[in-house]
């Protein structure tokens, strides 16, 4: 049985009508993935846990950030500042806004090297391990070692770079390296030859691609196949693609790389000759995410639709009915003679089917009146709030 993990549960049930969609509010975006190539996570305030990261994905105040090798992530911020990260690179986003598309943003950099470009008026930090660099509308290359070394090579403009045992001020196509226990060293020229150009060399050479065996909606619970093709520049299968991939489910679906003995959140399947094959399976109704990265290459996005069997919904519709009228018997005339279309948790987690068991099991209990909405199609929406029974130790 599924871990309810919420101490209270907002559950919609709708019965002889269509599911309810409900969009809650979520932390405001302050800068867009508009690069990825490789290996990018992303760990999120909004949803814990590193997963995949996708082009177009938005980043919040608090999200985290780190690629892998041979790979590269571009951001762009909401007052169009912009950062290249290359590979090997942790950093942490803190950015909140001061006007409309007007940031104060503060990177942390944990390790790996990163592109800066701000626009005039921008407030831009970003702090390692040894130092802070403030800038002002300017571009420079930040360069952090495992052991907090920091090397900051200003390519325009001015940055201030400090630490606790000192300030200097960088100037254009110059450098200066932080240490721990030692000031910030003297800026020097650096000649162009010595300039990092990294980030001009970021083009992907494969993009890879999801695609499921047959199109269509897929059954919760039922196994399919997904298939992996790489393709070069041109759109070609990249026959001399043969890494390993990452794939990962977000939102609802297992994979597996072993053919369904085993399924997790996240596996690795060899490429051969630009394909490869994996099984996936849905746990939860919707539209349902399935993303793959590898070396050097655009990561491959898969959207399923995924629904509940004519028998598992009359499963469910079973439960449901048993659970309301164990719960509140009062509910029992109200959807006398329909059938439930649809479920769904809006505040907290799990799945309804997990909570109709423990409500029958004595396990969970109604936490006030439910709400009853009859609409004018003649559905019926009931609204419960439910929580662990005393004693139940969740």
């Amino acid at each position: 049985m599924n871990t309810i993990s919420k101490k209270y549960l907002l559950i919609q049930l709708i019965f002889f009508s269509i599911t309810l969609n409900i969009i809650f509010g979520v932390t405001r975006p302050v800068a867009v993935l508009n690069k990825v190539v490789g290996e990018v996570k992303i760990d999120m305030v909004s949803e814990p846990g590193w997963q995949a990261a996708s082009l177009g994905g938005k980043l919040a105040n608090g999200d985290k950030l780190e690629t892998g090798s041979a790979s590269f992530g571009s951001i762009m911020f909401l007052d169009r500042s912009m950062i290249k990260v290359r590979e090997n690179t942790k950093f942490t986003v803190k950015s909140k806004r001061t006007v409309k598309r007007e940031l104060e943003t503060d990177i942390t950099v944990a390790i790996g090297e990163m592109n800066v470009k701000t626009t005039t008026g921008s407030k831009f930090k970003i702090q390692t391990p040894t130092s802070v660099a403030s800038v002002k509308g300017t571009e420079f290359n930040l360069m952090v070692e495992k052991d907090g070394t920091t090397h900051l090579t200003v390519l325009e403009g001015t940055v201030e770079f400090m630490n606790e045992l000192g300030v200097i001020l960088a100037t254009e196509m110059t450098t200066s390296v932080s240490r721990s226990g030692e000031s910030p060293s003297q800026p020097i020229s650096v000649p162009q030859k010595a300039v990092p150009s990294w980030q001009k060399k970021t083009k992907e050479e494969w993009k890879l691609k999801l695609s499921p065996d047959k199109p269509g909606g897929k059954d919760i619970g039922e196994p399919f196949n997904i298939q992996i093709n790489a393709k070069d520049a041109d759109g070609n299968n990249a026959l001399n693609y043969s890494e390993e991939v990452v794939v990962a489910g977000k939102d609802g679906v297992q994979v597996s790389s072993d053919g369904g003995q085993s399924w997790s959140s996240e596996v690795s399947v060899k490429i051969n000759k630009g394909k490869g094959v994996l099984k996936a399976k849905g746990v939860e109704v919707g539209k349902r995410v399935v993303v793959v990265t590898g070396k050097n290459a655009s990561p491959g996005k898969l959207v399923v639709n995924m629904k509940r069997s004519k028998e598992a919904m009359n499963k469910i519709n079973s439960k449901a009915s048993k659970a309301l009228g164990k719960i509140a018997p009062g509910l029992v005339d109200k959807i006398s003679g329909k059938t439930l279309k649809g479920s769904s948790i809006s505040k907290g987690s799990g799945n309804t089917e997990d909570v109709f068991d423990q409500l029958l099991n004595g396990l969970m209990q109604l936490s006030g009146d439910p709400q009853v909405v009859e609409n004018p199609d003649g559905s019926v929406k009931v609204i419960l709030k439910v929580k662990p029974s005393e004693g139940s130790g969740d």
